[in-house]
């Protein structure tokens, strides 16, 4: 498996690898240089030799001196590194004159002049105009290494605004409302105009969603309450009962999309508390408004646990199960059981067409299926147990669906 690294780690990577790679062209280059230079100098110096030893054969040393300083050479006069030059240095060519015997001596790939005389004038000489390509290689390496940092400290100055996008961008997933300011007109820059221009866009279609689901919601509260006043003037009270019946489950439907469309829009806070599940369980048969819960709901509790829950939330969502294993049973009978750390609600029916992912977004459901609905029953579940640092575990048993809610250690550890 290929590990992905952060640019940060890449530039790095890149910059060492570059560097390294620069630092050894030049040492090649230097030492290839470093030869060249050595066998032209050592074939200028021993022509030189031969020319000096010719031309001043009944000549004084001082003559020689002479020639040697108008011809570019300098005496050295260390002595310490006189004795080290003739000691350790390499002689590339030795000539024996009348009165001067000339060595060329190469120590530490410099050229140096030996000159020792019989009348024990003695001289080292070095070369004072050296126009070797060695100082130009060494400038080259250094301007191009001091190239490469700035544009490595240039490019990760660049990035530096990606951390900040990064932080606005998780302030936004947390509910928050940042502002893009402060950015150049670079490639980071535009990335968060079109972010910005992204994020508003998508606000005004969410305000635009919340004033439309609260504009209908509200208007249906209207005929309900104007509903519900005229239910009292009918003396039938049979009739009576069943139309307020009627009313209030529609006044609970809608108080229940309103829940939902503030949970889903990151609107609404969680109000964990500690609750026994047969609470949430009443809670849940309220919202169900079933006349024979006892007959249709095979309920057994083993165990009675405390759950972390929302209330108001969760028993809106364990009403949900319990309504789509009705609604989608082949005998319209369900069961729940409750155990320590689960509860699992099974159903008969026919096997699923698609994996139980697809039916964990929204808008989904069977496509030949005549029960109605908008595929939301799972999704708002799925994402309700998310929330609450639950697990929806799903399987097809012996002609049954079985929708299995864990709260064990997860719960304990979150929330």
């Amino acid at each position: 498996m290929i590990k992905n690294y952060s640019i940060n780690t890449k530039l790095i990577i890149l910059f060492v690898v570059t560097f390294f790679l620069v630092c050894v062209l030049f040492i090649i280059l230097l030492k290839i240089e470093g030869n060249i230079y050595n066998k032209e100098e050592s074939f200028k110096q021993e022509n030189l030799i031969k020319s000096l030893l010719n031309n001043y054969k009944n000549e004084v040393d001082t003559d020689l001196k002479k020639y040697l300083i108008n011809s570019g050479f300098n005496i050295v006069k260390n002595n310490q590194l006189i004795k080290l030059i003739r000691k350790e240095g390499k002689i590339a060519f030795m000539q024996d004159g009348d009165y001067c015997d000339l060595y060329s001596l190469f120590y530490n790939n410099n050229p140096y002049l030996d000159m020792q005389c019989k009348n024990s004038s003695n001289a080292l000489f070095e070369q004072s105009a050296n126009n070797r390509v060695y100082n130009l290689l060494l400038a080259g390496f250094f301007f191009f290494s001091f190239l490469v940092i700035f544009m490595y400290l240039s490019v990760l100055k660049s990035l530096e605004p990606l951390k900040k996008l990064r932080m606005q961008i998780a302030e936004v997933s947390n509910g928050k409302k940042p502002k893009f300011e402060n950015y150049q007109d670079d490639e980071v820059g535009k990335i968060a105009f079109e972010f910005e221009k992204a994020f508003k866009k998508n606000q005004e279609l969410i305000e635009s969603r919340q004033l439309f689901l609260r504009t209908i919601m509200h208007e249906l509260k209207t005929p309900i309450g104007k509903g519900r006043i005229i239910t009292e003037m009918i003396k039938d009270f049979k009739q009576k009962d069943r139309l307020n019946d009627i009313f209030i489950r529609l006044d609970l439907l809608i108080n229940e999309f309103a829940k939902m469309e503030s949970l889903f829009s990151k609107n609404y806070n969680l109000n964990i508390t500690q609750n026994q599940f047969s609470v949430i369980l009443n809670e849940a048969k309220v919202y169900l408004m079933c006349d024979d819960l006892d007959k249709v709901i095979n309920i057994k509790l083993y165990s009675d646990p405390f759950l972390n829950v929302d209330l108001e939330i969760f028993s809106l969502i364990l009403k949900n199960m319990l309504d789509n294993a009705l609604k989608y049973s082949d005998d319209g009978t369900c069961k729940l059981e409750c155990y320590k750390d689960s509860f699992v609600i099974k159903n008969p029916g026919k096997e699923l067409s698609q994996p139980i992912e697809y039916y964990f977004k929204a808008f989904s459901r069977e496509k030949y299926e005549k029960v109605g609905g908008m595929g939301l029953g799972l999704y708002i579940v799925y994402e309700v147990c998310r929330l609450h640092n639950f697990e929806l575990i799903y399987n097809y048993e012996k002609g049954k669906h079985c929708f299995m809610v864990f709260f064990g250690e997860k719960n304990k550890n979150g929330n």
